[in-house]
């Protein structure tokens, strides 16, 4: 790490503080790739059907919806502070629920808690990480969000295997309560302080984030975050503010276009049945479940990479060379599918074939699509509808995670396993024609920078000395 990012060790500390609240969404995602096997065999203490098993599945994903709105109502009245601080509450009695559960129902409510958990912090960390970093890591620090929900899987993967149900639940309810304690003490988003005309405060948090900058160096930034917050601020944001500018409208499409781009590339599906998916594969050397260890281990690394990478080569090229990587390993495991449901060709011997298409699949995503999707929208609204538009933003998410987890299982009931990783590849395929039309480039550019590329289009004149390019203002 080089003398300047050094220097910058508080804006690191606060952004791992504040995705532990993302850990503890990532420890419920990866609950289910141990658990649920256990509790679908015949010994398990509560025995669940395969429908039940999808339910609790999804019910996580349907809970970020009410997630969203009240973190979107939240987010500006209490501060991105305190709104994540409040998710360490569903997180817990999600896992206490979970642990004396005695129906597959209590199972459906406590998921569903757990979701609006997620929902809450998947709208606020964002928003807190993007108004905290200097532009020159705000793409590496955005990167820890979908790092630390790897690490959740991972700590869920690592444990589920080797421990009893009550156990790894009693483990995983330790994460929301280690938030709570250490993120307590970060500063709040100096953005929010001075939206409610806190300038004092805001130069005070500023100074805690930037600690060996000098006052000069601090009064010049207060003033450029003044400038950014009077003009998002000029109109009180509404609902209806997203739509009222080309930049605004832009910034949903592109917002709303990569969240359909990851989760309809069967992310929420294949993490819920991950160790399923590896016992497809038949006979192997390895047990599904160490499998998926191994496949966590490697998310882990490829989220360190991301977060390496992101402020060096770029949001654009990162997004289009791994949402293409991911179309080509899916690809691969559909047909590893066809061959030996359709075909019915024995594809015992080379298992190791289903394995590797998908720890490729998921290492590819962790790299690319997965955190840049949710990154970006930390980047890409201005303050006045932020909130509104990260919840909006995730809503969609959730929605359309909620319906690949629960039709993965219908479809491939109905159709066949090779049909739904048929459409996570074709999806992945036509997200790259997304991603080359529609998003901008990011990379070290101030919001106020990002706003005004947004808002403002180039327009070519023709004079008698050849072409003049001209900047039109389209900003309200």
């Amino acid at each position: 790490m080089d003398k300047s990012r050094m220097k910058r060790w508080p804006q690191y500390i606060a952004a791992f503080t504040a995705t532990l609240s993302m850990a503890s969404a990532g420890s419920h995602i990866g609950w289910t790739s141990p658990i649920l096997p256990i509790l679908k065999s015949p010994n398990s203490h509560l025995v669940i059907s395969s429908s039940d098993a999808s339910w609790i599945a999804s019910f996580a994903l349907l809970g970020c919806i009410p997630g969203n709105v009240i973190a979107a109502f939240l987010v500006d009245r209490c501060g991105r502070k305190a709104s994540l601080l409040l998710a360490a509450i569903p997180f817990t009695v999600s896992w206490i629920l979970i642990i004396v559960a005695w129906t597959p129902y209590i199972l459906y409510i406590a998921r569903f808690i757990a979701g609006i958990g997620t929902g809450m912090v998947y709208v606020t960390c964002p928003m807190y990480i993007g108004e905290i970093a200097d532009k020159q890591i705000r793409g590496s620090l955005g990167s820890f969000i979908k790092l630390m929900v790897t690490f959740g899987e991972l700590y869920s993967h690592v444990i589920g295997p080797f421990v009893s149900y009550e156990t790894l639940a009693y483990s995983c309810i330790l994460i929301p309560i280690i938030f709570f304690l250490t993120f307590i003490c970060m500063p709040e988003s100096p953005y929010y302080l001075l939206m409610k005309n806190r300038e004092v405060d805001a130069m005070k948090n500023l100074g805690l984030l930037k600690r060996y900058a000098t006052q000069d160096q601090l009064q010049e930034d207060i003033e450029q975050m003044q400038k950014t917050v009077i003009r998002d601020l000029n109109d009180k944001g509404h609902f209806w503010d997203l739509f009222n500018t080309p930049g605004n409208r832009r910034a949903v499409l592109i917002g709303f276009g990569l969240q359909a781009v990851l989760q309809f590339s069967g992310l929420a599906a294949i993490e819920s049945y991950t160790q399923e998916i590896f016992e497809a594969a038949g006979d192997t050397t390895l047990l599904a479940a160490v499998v998926v260890i191994i496949l966590s281990v490697l998310q882990l690394v490829a989220g360190m990479g991301a977060a390496a990478l992101v402020d060096k080569l770029g949001r654009r090229p990162l997004l289009l060379f791994t949402t293409l990587l991911d179309g080509l390993t899916l690809t691969i495991t559909g047909a590893f599918y066809f061959l030996k449901y359709q075909m019915f060709v024995d594809m015992s011997n080379v298992g190791w074939i289903l394995h590797t298409s998908v720890i490729f699949y998921e290492i590819f995503v962790a790299l690319g699509l997965n955190p840049l999707s949710y990154m970006m929208l930390g980047e890409l609204f201005p303050t006045n509808v932020k909130g509104f538009a990260v919840s909006l933003a995730n809503m969609w998410s959730g929605l359309l995670a909620f319906a690949v987890s629960k039709l993965y299982q219908v479809i491939s009931d109905t159709c066949g396993v090779y049909v739904s990783f048929g459409w996570f590849a074709v999806s992945c395929f036509l997200g790259m024609v997304f991603i080359t039309f529609m998003v901008p480039e990011t990379k070290g550019k101030s919001l106020m920078e990002i706003q005004e590329e947004l808002n403002f289009k180039k327009k070519k004149v023709k004079g008698t000395k050849g072409q003049q390019e001209i900047h039109v203002s389209t900003l309200a």
